[in-house]
């Protein structure tokens, strides 16, 4: 995965990545996933659930980073840490 800045918390299951904001090509959805250990969560408040959490490679998936008004769309911009 590549690195940006649409952080929005540590991955609790890896303790070794930043969670962070992706978008599938497909399908167009947002979603948050694991930059270490790729672990994928719906929403970002889900990310305390390792319970739910899937994998990006569970599904064939394309990815990449959305953009500043997607992300203010679907509501999440809220979520990105401030400083880290």
């Amino acid at each position: 995965m590549q690195k940006h800045s649409h952080k929005v918390g540590w991955c609790s299951l890896c303790d070794q990545g930043w969670i962070e904001i992706w978008k599938d090509v497909k399908t167009k959805e947002l979603f948050v996933a694991c930059d270490e250990c790729e672990s994928r969560w719906e929403h970002p408040l889900d990310t305390v659930k390792s319970s739910i959490a899937t994998t990006i490679f569970d599904e064939d998936i394309e990815i990449l980073e959305p953009t500043e008004e997607e992300i203010v769309l679907k509501g999440w911009k809220k979520y990105i840490l401030d400083s880290y």
